[in-house]
């Protein structure tokens, strides 16, 4: 398990998940997973991209096809 900083496409505010293996499809790489931002003024689901080792290699606006989770992400301070 590891936490992942990034930004939300949608309102670009800093954001905070964690993901682990299990997340993520590891037939096809990157791997997409779903990203709800659990903030009061976005709140918006969007697809992030992963490599093997779990970094982010690009992200969507859309909740693109072939995730098998969504995960859970957070503002950070700011």
């Amino acid at each position: 398990m590891v936490n992942r900083y990034n930004y939300c496409p949608h309102c670009e505010k800093r954001i905070l998940f964690t993901i682990e293996m299990k997340d993520i499809d590891q037939s096809q790489y990157p791997a997409p997973v779903y990203n709800l931002h659990k903030d009061d003024a976005c709140n918006k689901i969007s697809t992030f991209y992963v490599d093997s080792l779990l970094r982010v290699s690009y992200k969507e606006l859309e909740k693109k096809p072939g995730a098998i989770k969504t995960l859970d992400a957070s503002s950070l301070g700011g």
